[in-house]
């Protein structure tokens, strides 16, 4: 999940950018979507609709009394999925290694359809998988479909048309970790840099 990552020198964070209790955020709200590069910071979907998308809270807990290292842009739907309770007081709100890339990519990987620890024993990944249900029943039919359906579109495309496709089709770099693996001649961090 490439939006989990948070970046020290944010202008979010440097300029101390908070979320305020019965207030407009949209600022912040747009801020946090442009720094994920318009994507659900939960599920990879790309976002269409700005109505649909709010500032969460990833910690519920220290909601208020938190800053931007809590905060993600989030599809509204994702949030039905997420298991605050049961994950209450976890290791992974202490240790928060999702926000760092190259610790994120090494704990957990995709593939098959599927989101898993790449250890059996960190039980950290595994439950933050859970926790965020990145496997959920009706996303993982919806990465799924998406990713089937960008297969029959590009039977017949070489790299270059794939890429050109991408470009122009940007809604279509939905759930992109599993077009990492379905697609790995692609590079998508250059795709990304060209939308």
């Amino acid at each position: 999940m490439k939006f989990l990552t948070k970046n020290i020198n944010s202008d979010i964070h440097t300029e101390g950018l908070t979320y305020l209790k019965n207030a407009d955020n949209s600022t912040l709200r747009n801020r946090l979507l442009s720094e994920q590069k318009n994507f659900c910071a939960y599920t990879e979907k790309y976002v269409q609709d700005l109505d649909s998308v709010e500032v969460e809270h990833l910690n519920a807990s220290l909601k208020y009394e938190d800053d931007y290292f809590n905060y993600y842009a989030v599809l509204r739907s994702p949030n039905l999925y997420k298991k605050d309770e049961k994950f209450k007081e976890h290791d992974f709100f202490k240790s928060l290694f999702f926000q760092n890339a190259s610790q994120f990519q090494s704990r957990i990987q995709y593939k098959n359809g599927i989101y898993y620890e790449t250890n059996e024993n960190d039980f950290e990944a595994r439950d933050l998988i859970e926790f965020l249900g990145f496997n959920h029943p009706s996303l993982s039919k919806q990465r799924t479909n998406h990713l089937s359906r960008l297969k029959s579109i590009f039977k017949g495309f070489n790299d270059v048309e794939k890429q050109t496709y991408f470009k122009f089709h940007r809604e279509e770099l939905s759930f992109i970790t599993a077009l990492e693996v379905e697609f790995i001649d692609l590079n998508f961090s250059k795709i990304l840099d060209l939308v």
